[in-house]
């Protein structure tokens, strides 16, 4: 077909949106680069040696003997309810509120509870208001509803609260309809960041006192080094103005692709309302539930979160040791990311030199609405999840000669 006549046919999303990258569907690629051997730094993906895969698999097989029939059938709209009993028993703990299954839809991952919650709040030039920078698959899916994107920038302790209040003020006084604030509190992607508990109190108020929701992407949240498990958005909010998105694929598996919505009862019927799917796998759904019935899940994730911070610590300390003269960066103190401030170079200079180098890193410019690698020139986003200990040290090394080669 003509490109001119296919043009003529697609949506104004289609043609609006245009072409996503591996980053913004959670994928590693190899980039531009002909190097044998390329280091992965760049998607959010598990370490895959400690998958689970063993005990999954068993709940595989238990659910598809014991509940055949309805493991092999259509899920419906709002998932399996033994699932949905087992995640509102786990949220109660985690979120610090009595919870039952009518808070929660279950969906294709996050990312498929993100476009429910779009498809039910936003029409057509609506405003939804996110973190500057902020991850590029998520901006990408909502402007794909044709609504309008706004930026706040963020500071060391989350969102710009006084900017934040500036620009509800300034987008009100021009007659704009905002429908919700998306933030990724926990151990921000791409930057890391941890929103204090101040700033978060402060997101409550401003949704409660403009009558704005909060969409709270929580991918990361249980992901965190240290013992005090992060404060929950969710857990502050008095309002019922707090949509919680979480999501299994960062704690046991990209690929089981299940996620949920988690929120008032009256805002889950009406994603119901607006979801035509006929549900995700009620044989994945059925073997979730015994897997966290069976109480396999909170032992993993102790256990993910050691591996991770050992992965954090040795990239930044084989970064610092190899890099330090170009590199800048606050350690993590949780998730799978580290933002790095480059010195000498710009980020689109760095990215395509390492990649000849043989080292795999999407450019900082990425995260931001325009994604203009002449304007936001002094970032990249560095993945420590996926690579083995020694992968992480040969990418240090590997960027030690990029840098010497291109900066001095």
């Amino acid at each position: 077909m003509k490109e001119s006549i296919l043009k003529s046919k697609l949506s104004i999303s289609a043609l609006n949106i245009g072409a996503g990258t591996p980053t913004d569907a959670g994928m590693s690629y190899r980039g531009e680069t002909t190097h044998p051997n390329p280091i992965q730094i760049a998607g959010g993906i598990p370490d895959f040696p400690t998958l689970p895969i063993s005990d999954f698999t068993q709940m595989l097989e238990q659910a598809s003997l014991e509940e055949t029939e309805g493991s092999y059938n259509y899920g419906g709209w709002f998932g399996y309810d033994g699932l949905r009993e087992q995640i509102a028993k786990r949220q109660t703990v985690l979120d610090r509120k009595k919870l039952t299954l009518d808070n929660f839809i279950v969906h294709n991952g996050s990312s498929g509870a993100l476009e429910n919650v779009c498809k039910t709040l936003l029409d057509p030039k609506d405003v939804v208001i996110v973190e500057q920078p902020s991850y590029s698959g998520t901006v990408r899916a909502i402007r794909g509803f044709n609504c309008d994107v706004v930026e706040v920038k963020m500071n060391k302790d989350g969102i710009d609260i006084a900017e934040l209040k500036s620009t509800i003020s300034n987008l009100k006084n021009n007659g704009k309809n905002i429908k919700f604030i998306y933030t990724i509190p926990d151990f921000h992607n791409p930057t890391g960041i941890l929103t204090s508990d101040k700033v978060k109190t402060e997101l409550c108020k401003i949704a409660s006192s403009e009558d704005i929701f909060i969409v709270e992407d929580a991918t990361y949240s249980e992901l965190y080094f240290h013992e005090k498990q992060p404060t929950p958005l969710f857990s502050l909010d008095n309002r019922n103005k707090v949509i919680k998105l979480g999501t299994f694929s960062k704690i046991i598996s990209t690929g089981i692709r299940v996620g949920w919505i988690q929120a008032h009862e009256s805002i889950i019927q009406a994603c119901s309302q607006t979801r035509f799917d006929m549900g995700n796998s009620p044989l994945i759904h059925r073997a979730l539930s015994l897997y966290l019935s069976n109480d396999l899940l909170d032992d993993h994730v102790n256990e993910m979160r050691q591996i991770y911070r050992q992965k954090m610590e040795f990239f930044t300390e084989n970064l610092i040791n190899n890099c330090e003269p170009y590199v800048e960066f606050q350690k993590p103190t949780g998730g799978f990311f580290l933002w790095v401030s480059i010195k000498g170079v710009t980020n689109k200079e760095l990215r395509k030199a390492a990649s000849d180098d043989g080292v795999m890193f999407p450019s900082g410019s990425l995260f931001y609405i325009d994604k203009d690698e002449n304007k936001w020139t002094s970032h990249v986003r560095m993945a420590f999840s996926k690579s083995s200990l020694e992968e992480l040290k040969e990418a240090t090394e590997r960027l030690q000669k990029t840098f010497q080669r291109i900066v001095d």
